[in-house]
């Protein structure tokens, strides 16, 4: 008599996957730890990009930690999935373009993303490469569920 595999057992996890979700998921939950634990230093931050005036910014810096931290936990624990990693791209998309209007006003700042000390350009290209990944966890998991 064969016994039936317990589901989280028989779903076995693709490595790749899973260290795309923790890389991802990593980066979200770290990044609003840290802007958290010093919201007076993050709305400063906003403050630089002069993209946004009060209240804005203001409510900017006490909303976006928390859904950063929501998002990563929801993308580690694949809970909302696909609507984290929706939203999660979203969002990056438009720290990207936040980036990229600074290089046009010639605005030289330290985002300050993840307690690194990078370049504007850099940290543009981290971000498009996060975006990349949420793509591709997007589709691999769509792809997945069509062959259940």
């Amino acid at each position: 008599m064969i016994k039936k595999l317990p589901g989280w057992l028989e779903n076995r996890v693709d490595p790749i996957e899973l260290l795309f979700r923790i890389i991802v998921g990593g980066i979200f939950f770290y990044a609003g730890f840290l802007k958290i634990n010093d919201l007076q230093s993050f709305e400063l931050s906003i403050r630089n990009y002069k993209i946004l005036n009060d209240p804005w910014v203001a409510l900017i810096a006490i909303t976006l930690p928390p859904l950063e931290i929501i998002l990563g936990t929801a993308i580690l624990i694949r809970f909302l999935y696909h609507g984290a990693l929706f939203i999660s791209c979203l969002t990056l998309i438009i720290f990207i373009a936040s980036l990229v209007s600074l290089l046009a006003r010639n605005i030289d700042i330290n985002c300050g993303c993840l307690g690194l000390n990078t370049s504007v350009q850099i940290q543009i290209l981290i971000d498009i490469s996060i975006v990349l990944i949420c793509i591709f966890l997007i589709k691999y998991s769509k792809r997945n569920n069509k062959k259940c």
